[in-house]
């Protein structure tokens, strides 16, 4: 059977982050069972697609997560098992914050079966955490870093650079606070200024000034680099994992594997067709009672074949031309000779024996690479 993997958002938070634009909602416990409710429900709707699939990785999304109590992720991961075949060798991923796990979660989130934590730390700086609206400081996270790695070995941080305020050292230090406390894996994304966003109107106010992109891409090179150093390697543009504890679920998306996405605004790739659940509770409920998604789209050859190039150049290991040849029967240097021409002259792309990947420069300037493509 061909291997899926599973997505499930849970869009609630305690308060909304400053810089954040995502799907989510200030979290309330009756709509937070009920929403439990329709992605138990959604589960049992699927378990026909499920019975033709071996489930190699899971991963629950935010929103945070870790807001679920103790009662809520046993019943939605008991809902779970019983829908599906898991591999035995599977990736089980669950994002958190700092500031809702405790002890008595981890141990139950460790029987349930899930062995990979994701903790969105951003900064360990609590003057950077007090701008962006986190609710942790710095040595909570410590505190909760140090508890979870007493139950899990597969340990992720994520943080964001180029916070307002923020200086190369500012970034080094969280770097070097995450090695210190044994994190696996380091997310590193570059702040977003996404409109409409509490931060962006500050900035927009005179309140903050942010990096320039000289100066955000310097940062990123250099904690990069720093990373390498201690260990982390990159395998993606802004992911870095130790002794290849890299994240088996993401490296999905961007191979354009299948996965199934549950819950409201979620997305699936089955068989070449994306799927969208709806992006509000009303409208995400009324879909799972009736048993449809809220939209859908087929993908072309072209689309699929765009949509490779652009995912797997985001990886170090780029684009290889014998895969890509027989994955979509064509030429890929015939196709895009001009394209891949004009991407080396230009040093935004290197071909290293059998692959394209991005040169350093190509990295900075993805988007610009990307639209060659398009």
């Amino acid at each position: 059977m061909n291997k899926l993997g599973i997505y499930i958002h849970i869009p609630f938070c305690e308060r909304r982050c400053k810089y954040c634009d995502f799907t989510s909602s200030i979290f309330n416990q009756d709509r937070m069972k009920d929403y439990v409710e329709h992605l138990l429900l959604e589960i049992k709707n699927n378990k026909e697609l499920l019975k033709n699939y071996i489930v190699d990785t899971i991963f629950i999304g935010g929103g945070t997560p870790s807001l679920l109590s103790i009662d809520e992720i046993t019943s939605l991961v008991n809902g779970l098992n019983e829908a599906i075949n898991l591999d035995e060798n599977y990736e089980f991923t669950i994002e958190t914050n700092p500031n809702s796990i405790s002890e008595e979660k981890l141990i139950a989130y460790k029987n349930l079966g899930i062995n990979r934590i994701s903790i969105g730390v951003q900064s360990f700086n609590d003057r950077l955490l007090r701008i962006i609206g986190r609710l942790h400081t710095g040595e909570e996270a410590r505190e909760k870093i140090k508890l979870a790695k007493k139950y899990f070995d597969n340990l992720s941080l994520d943080f964001i650079f180029s916070l307002p305020t923020e200086t190369l050292s500012d970034v080094i230090d969280s770097i070097d606070i995450a090695k210190e406390l044994g994190a696996t894996h380091v997310s590193l994304y570059s702040l977003i200024l996404e409109e409409g966003t509490k931060l962006s109107t500050l900035v927009d106010r005179g309140v903050y000034r942010v990096n320039d992109q000289v100066t955000d891409r310097l940062i990123y090179r250099k904690a990069s680099e720093h990373l390498e150093k201690l260990g982390y390697k990159q395998y993606e543009i802004s992911n870095f994992a130790k002794d290849n504890r890299y994240s088996r679920h993401n490296y999905k998306y961007w191979s354009m594997d299948e996965y199934l996405g549950l819950g409201m605004a979620a997305h699936s790739f089955i068989k070449n067709k994306r799927f969208f659940n709806a992006s509000t509770f009303n409208e995400y409920f009324n879909d799972v009672k009736k048993n449809i998604y809220h939209d859908e789209e087929n993908l072309s050859k072209e689309d699929k074949i765009t949509e490779y190039i652009i995912f797997k150049l985001r990886t170090n290991e780029g684009i290889i031309i014998n895969e890509i040849n027989k994955n979509f029967d064509i030429d890929f240097e015939d196709i895009y000779k001009e394209e891949l021409k004009k991407a080396t002259l230009e040093k935004l792309l290197k071909k290293d024996g059998g692959r394209y990947s991005y040169t350093e420069l190509g990295r900075d300037l993805a988007n610009q690479v990307e639209i060659l493509f398009v």
